[in-house]
């Protein structure tokens, strides 16, 4: 990068967030859903999808996870998959996205915008339907596990055919559902930015402790 803090590292995951609404809003405009519980205006759903967009990075580009995929660009691809098995699963329809209404569980047992399956139950990582529909990174986190299962049991499949499990509950050839969401996250436009360079990014962006100082602080300051 040769801009300088203030500039592109600065700005660097606001990029990356860009980048993924542009693929959200170009999949699925907001704004058009009859659906009562999903009516919103174009304006509220862009700002949503930034919402959804910076969870799902919040996510893929965590560190302590591994990204599905290799390459300079392995954590981008990982969250362009994210976000397109949740198009296939729930168009990002704000009452699936919100946990509101009737219609926002599929067939009554799946959670948030990715559906997963979880029930009345909880999901291997102790999240209730209220956690994921609550917090979209538990969504995306729970979600990602089960994809990378479903990638390692059908690992011997072809790339496009890893998802079957997560999609089938079981690994078969062919399957046009893992391809659709699997070919549809091949298709977007490259990221911005390398995951160097957007994890560099965050590091520098992370808040500097204030120094040590002998001066008492003002009453109030410290917490």
């Amino acid at each position: 990068m040769t801009q300088g803090e203030s500039g592109t590292l600065h700005h660097a995951m606001d990029a990356v967030i860009a980048w993924a609404v542009g693929i959200m809003m170009t999949w699925a405009p907001p704004g058009m859903s009859r659906i009562k519980d999903a009516i919103e205006t174009p304006e509220a759903g862009r700002a949503r999808y930034h919402e959804i967009a910076s969870a799902a990075a919040k996510v893929a580009y965590d560190p302590e996870l591994k990204p599905l995929f290799g390459g300079p660009r392995g954590r981008a691809e990982t969250m362009a998959l994210i976000l397109s098995i949740a198009y296939h699963e729930s168009g990002y329809r704000r009452d699936v996205d919100l946990g509101l209404g009737k219609l926002a569980r599929g067939e009554g047992v799946d959670s948030c915008l990715l559906q997963v399956r979880v029930g009345a139950g909880k999901t291997r990582e102790g999240w209730s339907h209220e956690d994921l529909v609550g917090d979209r990174e538990k969504c995306f986190r729970a979600g990602l596990a089960l994809i990378r299962k479903s990638f390692g049991a059908c690992r011997k499949q072809e790339l496009r055919d890893r998802l079957s499990a997560y999609t089938r509950g079981r690994c078969i050839d062919n399957d046009k559902y893992s391809r659709a969401r699997i070919g549809r996250a091949m298709k977007v436009p490259r990221a911005p930015l390398t995951d160097e360079e957007a994890l560099a990014s965050m590091t520098r962006r992370a808040p500097t402790p204030p120094a040590p100082s002998s001066a008492p602080s003002a009453a109030g300051n410290d917490s």
